[in-house]
């Protein structure tokens, strides 16, 4: 009985449904199914009633599950203690960032950082929110640029900047002759728009910038990544919006304008970028990295760090007296 196994079977024991439970584990479905089967036959028991509608619970399977969430915290919980112990007396700073921070103020920090600590080595994964947050509670990375979390998680959140929209359009589009772009000239224009499946924070704040003029955007097609976002723009497909930093990009056919006159208070969290960690763990190199970022990209001199352990959402401090 080995661990895989047992996060296939909490995973089909929860969700019910083999699709899902694969879809979770990143498994296709025969192979979850193999999981399963390889430790009903290690125990000698049956675990799931399988139907072709239905997957429930056997009375084993249901004393399984309790047991198999303990041995999996514990084992979480363990590896967990093992890497923060490693990471304290290690040179290496493993940093995750979102793309809206690689591409713009990150490299300079870095840059900067190593020239401050010339001993210290950076790790850098990019990723998006959600599996950064999840590599930080697992202790793979120390710091990560990221949304504010959507869900309690262990860690201190910091915002460090907001992004002020774009609006991405062909070169030819009788909007680019202005100088910036107002909301409601955007209403009935075709638009392409982040997929809300992958980048959930993206299609979030679209919307939520539509809805501030009383409308939803004429989607004529989801994408993924910002270059296909630019691609799809440059083939005269629609118009999107996209954060300040992706003007840099300079794609062939495409121009971007401001867009002005939109007050969201607070800003949308798919507008923000800020800095997680945890803060119980003592690290030099990291909290010196914090402190350059608090240095370069401040976004104001209040208090602006949120235990989200206790608030699932971004909440900005009164400036202390």
């Amino acid at each position: 009985m080995d661990l895989r196994q047992l996060k296939c079977f909490v995973a089909v024991a929860e969700e019910l449904h083999f699709g899902k439970a694969a879809e979770r584990m990143g498994l296709a479905p025969p192979a979850l199914s193999r999981q399963v089967r390889a430790l009903e036959e290690e125990l000698g028991a049956d675990l799931l009633t399988r139907t072709t509608r239905s997957v429930n619970l056997t009375r084993a399977g249901l004393l399984l599950l309790d047991e198999a969430k303990a041995i999996l915290a514990r084992a979480e919980h363990a590896a967990r203690h093992v890497r923060e112990a490693a990471s304290s007396t290690s040179k290496v700073l493993r940093i995750g960032a979102i793309d809206g921070a690689s591409a713009s103020f990150l490299p300079r920090i870095m840059t900067e950082f190593r020239q401050r600590h010339p001993g210290a080595h950076i790790q850098f994964t990019e990723a998006m929110t959600a599996p950064q947050l999840q590599m930080l509670d697992a202790g793979k990375l120390d710091l990560c640029l990221v949304r504010p979390p959507r869900r309690q998680v262990d860690c201190a959140f910091e915002i460090l900047r907001v992004e002020m929209p774009l609006v991405v359009m062909p070169a030819a589009h009788p909007l680019a002759g202005r100088d910036a772009v107002m909301m409601h000239d955007l209403v009935g224009e075709p638009f392409i728009v982040p997929s809300r499946r992958v980048r959930p924070y993206a299609y979030d704040l679209v919307m939520r910038y539509f809805d501030s003029v009383g409308t939803v955007p004429n989607v004529v097609q989801e994408v993924t990544e910002k270059p296909a976002v630019f691609a799809a723009v440059a083939a005269g497909i629609g118009l999107a919006l996209a954060p300040d930093w992706t003007a840099a990009m300079n794609w062939p056919g495409v121009t971007t304008r401001r867009l002005k006159g939109l007050l969201l208070d607070p800003p949308p969290d798919g507008a923000l970028v800020g800095v997680a960690w945890r803060p119980h763990q003592r690290l030099t190199a990291r909290d010196a990295f914090l402190d350059l970022l608090r240095e370069r990209v401040s976004l104001t001199g209040d208090d602006r760090t949120v235990p989200f352990r206790h608030l699932p959402r971004v909440r900005r401090r009164a400036r202390k007296a």
